[in-house]
């Protein structure tokens, strides 16, 4: 349902093989904090998957890294985008949600922004 709209792009970090191009990643949607009615916890986030529909589905992206990509106002190391990386530490619920923790909390206004989940490192 998150996904139903989006628009296939091909950007850098898509490798072309055999002329169709093959993303590295799966796309996903920041929901929001881990909460309860009263309290929230900001260090753990909830992540919507594309493509993942159920617990069994998510427990192949346990461990995995996650790449919240931003834009700044300033440049640093020559470029305007900055990354926050996490893992995926845990299942939510049995509709696909996964909880992830960050080396620094994601901020409140990456609710409802993208997210790439690395195919690394892997367990199979």
């Amino acid at each position: 349902f998150f996904f139903s709209c989006a628009v296939p792009q091909c950007s850098n970090t898509d490798v072309i093989m055999g002329g169709e191009s093959t993303r590295l990643y799966v796309r996903g949607i920041i929901l929001g904090y881990k909460r309860a009615r009263m309290n929230q916890t900001n260090h753990t986030s909830l992540i919507k998957l594309e493509n993942v529909a159920d617990a069994d589905g998510a427990k192949f992206y346990l461990g995995k890294k996650l790449c919240y990509v931003y834009k700044a106002k300033t440049k640093k190391k020559g470029t305007v985008y900055r990354t926050s990386w996490g893992k995926v530490t845990r299942s939510h619920g049995t509709s696909g949600v996964v909880r992830a923790k960050f080396k620094n909390n994601l901020p409140p206004c990456s609710m409802g922004g993208k997210i790439r989940c690395m195919l690394y490192p892997s367990t199979v």
